[in-house]
């Protein structure tokens, strides 16, 4: 009989004077991989506040291995053993990994360090999952990959009653990911529980013995294993053949109006591709390249070595040409304590004159981009009219070339489609898009080329239809043969 972990019953919370998660059923075993799909994202936020920490209910109760933890009557001013995995943001760059697994955590109470007790014991951890990592190397010389790992392994130290994954697989490649499956299996066999949150088909299929259904804050449907894939894709997931729709009818062979050639800079190695309008070109890169030193580029640093150049680059305001959507641009992009007006009409006096003299002017632009008049600060708005909102002042700005950072990484359902929605927009405007991505099935529904960096600065370039041919297809083929195999050694 297997044995719970952690049960949430009829959870009901309030944010901002609205419910966020309304009576929500969760229940998790020990050792099972649970897969948690926002299909929005209403209440994915407080859902994991409340398993972390305990926060305040309007009805409901959770528990941790059949111990009540939380209660409408009574919060408990206590945190919950539950590990939450983000990025690296748990670990002390810093610091080598040892220190980080064995003494920055709660519950540690040594006065004495004795570095090459725990150098040993993390050595050992590390041979029992298969790991080849130098245990004197600190944490920001590891890779993503090699982070994510160190983490779980931080979280089995600390005996963590549950491990919540969200959405690691959009940092790593697939043959990372295959790495860190198994890395989740081993301790799921031991007892471990993990939540694995994602909208990617392929990883929920991949890792998870089960898959949760969120919606509108609340659990709509559970999935067993031999499900998840065919009903996310039939019924869940927005169809694939419906992205090909809109494609531009204003891109015109040959004119380039982007060209990276040969570019040095930082951790960037002779990088070379041009865009052509109105094209979509989508990058996948298998290198521990920083693209942060890339847009320092398209910002005008000058490159160690190599060019960059763009279409009309030395006219006045030349800049403007050149758009860059940043990961999470809810939060990264607005300014928070400022009007809906505000920040759509900022960079458009170029455009529009007179604009910050004339209010009436700034309310015009907002009815007519969100079809009524929106008040009060951004900080309040939803998260879709947030992404609306920067979407839109995108537009407005009319570039010549749009770089999208990571526009697939910890998104809902919603937001996947809302982006590609914008995305078509864009290329049926004419304006050329460039999509960064590290899962380089992210984004090949609209693609025109694919464009994957290589090793030692090798690099292949695809059309969309030999991608999908030569690139997908085999992936599927396998996964398929994967799958066949696995059913075989479960047979034995």
């Amino acid at each position: 009989m297997r044995r719970e972990v952690l049960r949430m019953e009829r959870v009901t919370c309030i944010s901002q004077g609205r419910e966020t998660l309304n009576n929500f059923n969760f229940q998790l075993f020990e050792g099972e991989v649970m897969g948690l799909v926002p299909l929005d994202s209403y209440g994915l936020d407080e859902f994991i506040d409340c398993m972390c920490n305990n926060r305040q209910l309007l009805y409901g109760r959770i528990y941790i291995r059949e111990r009540l933890v939380n209660t409408y009557a009574v919060r408990p001013r206590t945190k919950n053993n539950v590990y939450s995995i983000l990025k690296d943001e748990n670990l002390i760059q810093g610091l080598p990994a040892a220190d980080n697994v064995f003494l920055i955590r709660e519950g540690y109470k040594g006065f004495f360090i004795d570095d090459a007790l725990i150098q040993k014991q993390l050595k050992r951890l590390f041979g029992e999952v298969g790991m080849d990592i130098s245990i004197k190397k600190k944490v920001k010389e590891l890779t993503v990959l090699e982070k994510y790992m160190i983490e779980i392994i931080k979280a089995a130290v600390g005996k963590a009653d549950v491990v919540i994954l969200r959405d690691v697989g959009s940092s790593l490649h697939p043959e990372e990911m295959e790495k860190l499956e198994r890395v989740v299996r081993y301790y799921a066999d031991r007892g471990l529980s993990f939540v694995y949150i994602s909208t990617r088909t392929e990883e929920l299929a991949q890792l998870c013995d089960r898959a949760s259904l969120m919606s509108r804050g609340r659990i709509i449907k559970i999935l067993e294993h031999d499900r998840i894939r065919e009903n996310l894709e039939d019924h869940y997931f927005f169809p694939y053949q419906l992205l090909k729709e809109n494609e531009s009818g204003i891109r015109e062979e040959g004119q380039k109006i982007f060209r990276c050639e040969n570019v040095w800079h930082n951790s960037i190695q002779n990088m070379s591709f041009d865009v052509e309008k109105g094209e979509c070109l989508l990058i996948h890169n298998y290198n521990d390249l920083d693209w942060n030193d890339f847009l320092t580029l398209l910002s005008g640093e000058k490159p160690q070595k190599g060019r960059i150049w763009w279409e009309g680059r030395k006219k006045k305001n030349a800049k403007r040409d050149i758009a860059i959507i940043l990961e999470n641009p809810a939060e990264t992009m607005l300014f928070s304590q400022m009007s809906y007006e505000d920040n759509l009409c900022l960079h458009l006096d170029h455009r529009i004159g007179s604009l910050w003299w004339s209010r009436n002017k700034r309310k015009s632009i907002v009815r007519e981009i969100a079809g009524r008049d929106i008040s009060g600060r951004v900080k309040d708005l939803p998260l879709r009219e947030k992404y609306e909102l920067v979407y839109n002042k995108i537009m407005l700005q009319n570039p010549r070339i749009i770089f999208c950072m990571f526009p697939y990484r910890n998104v809902d359902v919603k937001t996947r489609q809302l982006t590609n929605s914008f995305l078509q927009k864009y290329l049926a405007a004419g304006i050329a898009v460039v999509i960064i991505t590290l899962d380089m099935r992210d984004g090949a529904a609209i693609a025109d080329r694919i464009l994957l960096f290589g090793k030692n600065q090798s690099r292949m370039i695809f059309g969309k239809e030999e991608f999908e041919k030569i690139v997908l297809n085999d992936s599927e083929s396998d996964r398929v043969k994967s799958t066949k195999e696995q059913k075989e050694n479960d047979k034995k």
